[in-house]
């Protein structure tokens, strides 16, 4: 009979996963027996976990006034149960053993199903983008995703767009959060895209732990310059960006040297070592929709601006209007 990583990787759920993540899931897992006319789960009870069948049958039923009606009919290496792993939903059908049936339980122990999705969000990420498709595939002319209405989901989300080292936002969250405000906020909202200019420098003269207490300064830096009122986010490397709704361009340029002035306070000294000068900072503003029609397009032109002002020899603001002189 098939195992627990064998089984798992049948599922459509879990086929995106590679053999150890599946060991790591498999270690969540237990197998349940059940003899013909056991039910194993009923309507209303609480939905926790997915079942595979490893042998036997399984009939899901609907209760309908006085009778059931069949809903479903599981087989040996087919899953079920998958739907309600997301909210806990109540279980809206009943699932009774045909024939002596074992199933692969997940999760099998006392270990919720969130916790281990929080445990192991890199893991997860495939398998919850798996399941909200199948959600939105099964329930379309309901309207109604009810993943989307889990607070947990919510907070692994924000866990998945998070930057680990500086605690800011990261590139996933800037490109989907931007292509949602534009459409809510409308004109004026710009796009601020920050490079330290010589911060190579720092790593290769005193190592990558003190270019990570660079960086995280410098996204503080970042974060209390443009307030609540902006979205801070760490785009890549030693590349920032600020989210301005509504700012539009003036106000934009103002938050920009204003953040360049911030990095060039933080001490280099303390945080590296000495012998490096203050942070200068090469900047790109790019403001919707007069630099770009779509998201997509205003990043792009926030980052060509930002490099435009590092090739022209850096420690400055450019803007898509202003007149480019080589330092």
């Amino acid at each position: 009979m098939p195992g627990k990583v064998e089984l798992l990787r049948g599922v459509s759920l879990f086929e995106g996963l590679k053999d150890q993540d599946l060991s790591t899931l498999a270690g969540y897992c237990r197998f349940v027996s059940y003899e013909a006319g056991d039910v194993i789960f009923d309507e209303g009870s609480r939905g926790e976990e997915l079942f595979i069948i490893q042998e036997g049958e399984v009939l899901i039923t609907k209760r309908r006034g006085s009778s059931d009606v069949d809903i479903a009919r599981f087989i040996t290496g087919e899953s079920f149960g998958e739907l309600e792993l997301l909210d806990e939903a109540p279980r809206s059908s009943r699932a009774t053993a045909e024939k002596p049936t074992t199933l692969l339980q997940f999760p099998g122990g006392k270990t919720p199903f969130r916790e281990i999705v929080q445990r192991h969000a890199p893991l997860f990420a495939p398998v919850l983008h798996c399941l909200l498709v199948m959600i939105a595939e099964r329930i379309r002319s309901t309207n109604r995703l009810i993943s989307e209405n889990a607070p947990w989901v919510q907070e692994l989300r924000g866990q998945l767009c998070t930057d680990k080292l500086t605690g800011l936002f990261n590139r996933v969250y800037l490109e989907e959060e931007v292509a949602e405000i534009l459409p809510r906020h409308g004109e004026e909202t710009a796009l601020i895209m920050v490079k330290p200019d010589r911060f190579k420098e720092i790593n290769d003269r005193y190592g990558h732990e003190s270019g990570d207490r660079v960086l995280r300064s410098m996204a503080e830096a970042l974060r209390t310059t443009i307030g609540s009122g902006g979205i801070a986010a760490r785009y890549r490397g030693d590349e920032f960006a600020a989210i301005l709704p509504g700012a539009g361009l003036e106000r934009a340029r103002v938050l920009a040297r204003d953040i360049a002035s911030a990095f060039g306070r933080i001490n280099v000294g303390t945080l590296a070592g000495p012998g490096l000068g203050p942070v200068t900072v090469s900047v790109g503003i790019a403001v919707y929709p007069h630099d770009a029609a779509n998201s997509v397009n205003l990043l792009q032109k926030g980052f060509e601006l930002m490099f435009a002002a590092r090739s022209g020899g850096g420690n400055r603001v450019l803007c898509s209007n202003d007149p480019l002189e080589v330092g």
